[in-house]
């Protein structure tokens, strides 16, 4: 009799595995089934697009990029493909894409923002960011009011989307992002960078004044700078000093 019993037990947990088996089943069958039903209704076709983010890039280039999936259904959208199109435009930094029920797709755009003007030595200008990388221009105006760092690279050294790694190139980025943090308002006042013996040079935009950055106390410098320049009447072809601690030294000339 005990034999009996035992084997009625396993069977009857058999039977409760057997329900659990074809109920995992059904499930995925219904899920199939709703899947293959969203992916074929109408009324998911991607019809519409929103961006935002963008102040560079036209919006008809990425209607362009986005053009050859006009009618698929949202949900089989290759959202990674159409993200890595988008990543080889040089001024796109990130891309966030988000599909909207029912036709919709929206892009949320980071651009690249432009930090200087490269000049090569055929005269045309790149602007470039604040990593070296090079960014294409789509018009034919340059909009953008920043400083120019002339260079003896010429034209086919320079590719929209390549990061340039030259020391000359570094180095002067990196005091842009000096003034950047440390000195904001003068940023307006810098028409141009350049290199003389390895020291960087900044041209200023209101005097046509040459000023040789200090390492230390950047802003503190350039607000005595200011204070010489609207005191003293330093001439225009006067070279400023501002390496010397606490000290604003005018050189007469070029020199």
């Amino acid at each position: 009799m005990e034999l009996n019993k035992g084997t009625r037990k396993r069977r009857g947990n058999s039977r409760y595995y057997l329900f659990f088996f074809f109920a995992l089943i059904g499930v995925a069958i219904i899920g199939l089934g709703i899947w293959f039903g969203l992916t074929n209704i109408d009324l998911f076709k991607f019809q519409k697009m929103q961006i935002s983010g963008n102040k560079v890039i036209p919006d008809t280039l990425f209607y362009k990029i986005t053009s050859p999936y006009i009618g698929m259904n949202l949900f089989t959208v290759p959202s990674s493909e159409i993200k890595a199109k988008l990543n080889t435009l040089s001024r796109v930094k990130n891309v966030k894409l988000h599909k909207r029920l029912p036709d919709t797709i929206k892009l949320d755009i980071t651009e690249r923002k432009a930090a200087i003007y490269l000049k090569t030595i055929e005269g045309d200008l790149y602007p470039v960011d604040s990593e070296g990388v090079v960014l294409i221009i789509y018009t034919p105006v340059y909009k953008e009011d920043i400083p120019i760092y002339s260079t003896y690279l010429s034209n086919n050294q320079i590719k929209p989307g390549i990061k340039l790694k030259y020391s000359g190139l570094q180095k002067v980025l990196q005091l842009h992002q000096r003034v950047v943090k440390e000195a904001p308002d003068f940023l307006p006042q810098i028409s141009e960078y350049y290199l003389i013996d390895n020291t960087i040079n900044i041209i200023d935009a209101k005097t046509g004044t040459r000023i040789i950055p200090s390492e230390e106390d950047f802003a503190t410098q350039i607000s005595r700078y200011r204070f010489v320049q609207e005191n003293g009447n330093i001439n225009r072809n006067s070279v400023v000093d501002l390496r010397f601690k606490n000290q604003v030294v005018v050189k007469v000339g070029n020199k």
